[in-house]
């Protein structure tokens, strides 16, 4: 049939040509704007997450160091935080920043300590990161210890007391 037509054939084929370029351009276009709507979550929960442990960080070491006011500008800021988790977090992150509220969330008790550990677990994964590579470090210790083991403010006072009572003898 299109032997005897030949302009069908050429018809034909910039038909097909014009229809395989337009869903070309629609797959791509699709692909894009779903990689760029996923892109912009991730960097919304990235902000979310950095936030909130930026603020818990601040009332943790507040908190270390005996200060129990509340700061009501960084309370808002974790509470932001928090919210935003809860709007485009990974239901993982979601369910344990809610346990760790759920446990008083004040990183006073032991329990405590371990639901935030949990958190920042989920958040590593939640950015991509495989489930335990850090089962095999302090991960507790290394959040929660204030000053580094291998120093100490208390020391170093001590150490200039000591100086300052052998420099009077």
């Amino acid at each position: 049939m299109f032997e005897t037509y030949p302009f069908l054939t050429a018809i034909t084929s910039g038909l097909l040509s014009l229809i395989g370029a337009l869903l070309g351009v629609l797959a791509t276009h699709f692909l894009s704007d779903r990689r760029k709507r996923r892109e912009e979550l991730t960097e919304q929960k990235l902000k979310a997450y950095s936030d909130f442990i930026n603020s818990a960080s601040k009332i943790i070491a507040a908190r270390r160091l005996g200060n129990i006011e509340n700061d009501p500008q960084e309370l808002a800021v974790l509470n932001d935080a928090k919210v935003r988790i809860c709007i485009c977090g990974d239901r993982s992150v979601i369910q344990e920043l809610a346990k760790f509220w759920e446990n008083g969330a004040t990183l006073e008790r032991e329990h405590e300590i371990l639901a935030f550990t949990r958190l920042c677990m989920r958040i590593r994964e939640s950015l991509g990161y495989k489930a335990h590579d850090l089962a095999d470090l302090k991960i507790s210790d290394t959040l929660f210890r204030i000053e580094p083991s291998c120093f100490s403010y208390r020391a170093s006072k001590q150490e200039k007391a000591s100086d300052a009572e052998n420099v009077e003898l």
